[in-house]
């Protein structure tokens, strides 16, 4: 454990345990007292860090949730500094379950992922594989009490052995309870804490369950193998684990107090010791807050009564809400970076709508996939990443296809999160010869590039026809993965909205129909599509551009509701003034506010361009798109969307979607421009990126994915 000294002055020692002993065999176990026989404990994890015989060492852990690990801080570190978060510095292992070390039960697991617990020597460590066959030891809601008798657990050395094979206990008295640790001394002199225990459980029996209070951290080990005869001090020091919660859930009733953190597989969501709830990627990068800094101490509750609240230290004033009213539900932290609030059934409720759209290589930031069609019959994909300043950069080129593989006009790809791995996906509807339809999907790489596509849905020949099919992409059910609405446009007229919800093995459900029209309500060369949570409910909703046929268009919006289906339209903008075939609807979070909002891209007959954007809003209780702004202009002849193509997302991670294109320059060449927005969602002057010549790119062989077609 850490070589620190405790703030009463007792002397310590660093306990986590060497290995490289000559003569002795290298494995360890625990405390100075009774060997476990049975599954008692079956949640304590031994832990060995490093990666050779010279740097090898050991600890102990305890597990509170089937994919997190908690331990002591200074098992990394030799108590020196905090651990940094991230990927441990060191190769990690994880054994739980088996309390004999000789056998072969249990779980075995690398460490992937560290989350420290600052001004305390706790962190959780995520385990690559999750131990879903041991129960997690409950994690106490109390802190200990003085005078309290407690079990620690851990599989460090004894009174007689250097390197155990077997987990041992042993009973400890509670001397004195600080604000972030538990002073305990052994209850006998066979009661001790050696090397090796150090990030072991300190447990509670609560109506005969053991209960985590704390992680060991230093000790005197006195009685322990190695240790000077003459030192007889039993006395330890633990970490307090009382309220720390593990994994991605908040659940009813508990709290991030400061410094506290909620993880999912690509983002964390702290309570910054400033007062600020952040959220972040697993790069580093803000994705969304409270914007509450400045209120030290503050800390994020999920009540009773289902609401989200940052309060201050004094608990006496609310500095932010949800305003939702989830009883019995939970707040959850996505692996996308998305954080919501659910209800009892599991329906989102809001949302802050942070995880960046299309995001490949989970850096924070949105980067654009195209698909390639080469003249050869090849195919190919390629990604170009967001920067920093929100520029594109290079691509990287992942699938490749044979040559006559793919037909682009039967192909109709959107982009999302369709497996809920943090990474943005593609998945294309796909229509064949014989009329029948297949989703393939493409999943994304830790690279940002793409896999070879596995079939996801199929539909046989007769039932769906890929010329009646417009496909779009979002999270319409609010579980966290992408869907896929289709507009289907009948021959007779009709028209019918399908949604096909994804599951956690990347494939679609069976489609589900929700709102029809009758033969010719709708045209389907009249609507111009777009997604996004308009309202801010954790769920995505379809908007439509309608012309009407004049020089006015209707903006109707189909919210979603929690099975993935749409309700009816309702209008939410109109113009009188907008010629419809040069109207170019795009949406995004243009504010940072959590709801995403509507932009026009207008090309006027005078060779100018202009994007007005139309936030989104609740007035009175009722959800709109207010008034549309000019947010980016251009002279005649400087901008011509004819010859761009846009994708909206967030490239330079800073929570606001901004616009980005690949141009199609007179002379043949390519080149791609970011306009960022910034906090009042107007649009800064453009940011150059990837550029080549027409000799090495070819402008119409690119097709860029979104998550909404036209």
């Amino acid at each position: 454990m850490s070589a620190h000294r405790s703030r009463a002055a007792l002397t310590t020692y660093f306990i986590a345990a060497s290995m490289a002993a000559a003569g002795l065999p290298v494995s360890a176990h625990a405390v100075t007292g009774s060997a476990v026989s049975d599954t008692s404990y079956a949640f304590t994890a031994r832990l060995e860090i490093g990666d050779g015989q010279d740097t090898l060492r050991t600890c102990s852990g305890a597990l509170i949730d089937t994919q997190w690990v908690l331990t002591a801080a200074s098992c990394f570190t030799g108590g020196l500094e905090e651990p940094a978060s991230g990927k441990p510095a060191e190769k990690t292992v994880a054994t739980i379950g088996r309390a004999d070390l000789s056998g072969t039960d249990g779980h075995v697991s690398r460490i992937t992922d560290l989350v420290p617990r600052p001004g305390r020597d706790l962190v959780m460590a995520r385990l690559a594989t999750p131990a879903t066959g041991i129960t997690p030891v409950k994690v106490a809601t109390t802190a200990a009490a003085q005078g309290d008798t407690l079990t620690a657990a851990g599989y460090g050395r004894t009174r007689t052995e250097w390197a155990p094979t077997r987990l041992h206990t042993a009973s400890f008295t509670v001397g004195s309870v600080g604000e972030s640790q538990v002073d305990v001394a052994g209850k006998t002199t066979n009661d001790a804490i050696c090397k090796g225990d150090a990030g072991g459980p300190l447990l509670r029996v609560n109506n005969g369950t053991p209960e985590l209070v704390g992680i060991n951290s230093r000790s005197h080990q006195g009685g322990c193998f190695g240790t000077d005869p003459a030192e007889a001090r039993t006395e330890a020091i633990a970490a307090r684990a009382d309220n720390t919660v593990p994994g991605s859930r908040l659940a009813a009733g508990q709290q991030l107090s400061s410094g506290d953190s909620l993880v999912s597989a690509g983002a964390r969501a702290t309570m910054q010791t400033d007062g600020d709830l952040v959220v972040a990627s697993a790069a580093g990068q803000t994705l969304w807050s409270t914007g509450t800094a400045g209120n030290p101490g503050a800390t994020a509750a999920f009540d009773a009564h289902g609401n989200l609240v940052v309060r201050n230290a004094e608990g006496t004033s609310t500095l932010w809400e949800s305003r939702t009213a989830a009883v019995s539900g939970s707040v959850v932290l996505r692996a996308g970076g998305d954080l919501v609030v659910l209800d009892a059934q599991g329906v989102a409720q809001w949302s802050s709508n942070s995880a960046p759209r299309h995001d490949y290589n989970g850096d924070g930031r949105s980067d654009m996939g195209a698909w390639y069609d080469f003249a050869a019959g090849t195919d190919a994909t390629y990604t170009f990443f967001g920067k920093e300043d929100g520029s594109l950069s290079g691509w990287l080129r992942s699938y490749t296809s044979p040559a006559g593989t793919w037909e682009a006009k039967n192909h109709k790809p959107v982009t999302g999160d369709f497996n809920g791995d943090g990474r943005g996906d593609i998945a294309a509807v796909y229509g064949y010869s014989d009329t029948s339809v297949k989703i393939w999907l493409y999943t994304g790489r830790p690279d940002g590039g793409f896999n070879n596509p596995v079939q996801a849905w199929s539909a046989a020949a007769g039932s769906f026809h890929i010329s009646y099919m417009t496909p779009q992409s979002g999270d319409f059910n609010g579980d966290g993965r992408d869907d896929i609405a289709v507009w289907y446009a009948y021959a007779d007229g009709t028209t019918k909205l399908w949604t096909f919800t994804s599951t956690a093995q990347g494939t679609f459900n069976a489609p589900a129909s929700s709102w029809s029209a009758t033969s010719g309500t709708w045209a389907r060369t009249r609507a111009k599509f777009i997604t996004g949570d308009f309202n801010g409910d954790g769920r995505d909703d379809l908007s439509v551009f309608y012309g009407q046929g004049d020089d006015s268009v209707k903006t109707y919006v189909f919210n979603a509701q929690a099975n993935g289906g749409f309700a009816a339209p309702a209008v939410w903008w109109q113009s009188a003034s907008l010629d419809w075939s040069r109207t170019y609807p795009h949406s995004g979070d243009f504010n940072g506010d959590g709801r995403d909002d509507a932009a026009v891209w207008y090309d006027y007959a005078d060779g100018s361009d202009k994007v007005s954007t139309v936030l989104s809003e609740n007035v009175g209780g009722k959800d709109r798109f207010g008034s549309a702004r000019v947010t980016l202009s251009s002279a005649a002849g400087a901008l011509d969307i004819k010859r761009f193509q846009l994708i909206v997302g967030d490239y330079n991670g800073d929570g606001r979607d901004d616009l980005a294109v690949m141009s199609h320059q007179p002379d043949g060449a390519v080149k791609m421009w970011t306009w960022t927005a910034r906090p009042d969602a107007m649009f800064n002057g453009a940011v150059a990126g990837f550029t080549a010549p027409a000799t090495s790119w070819l402008y119409a062989s690119t097709h860029f994915v979104g998550t909404y077609r036209n």
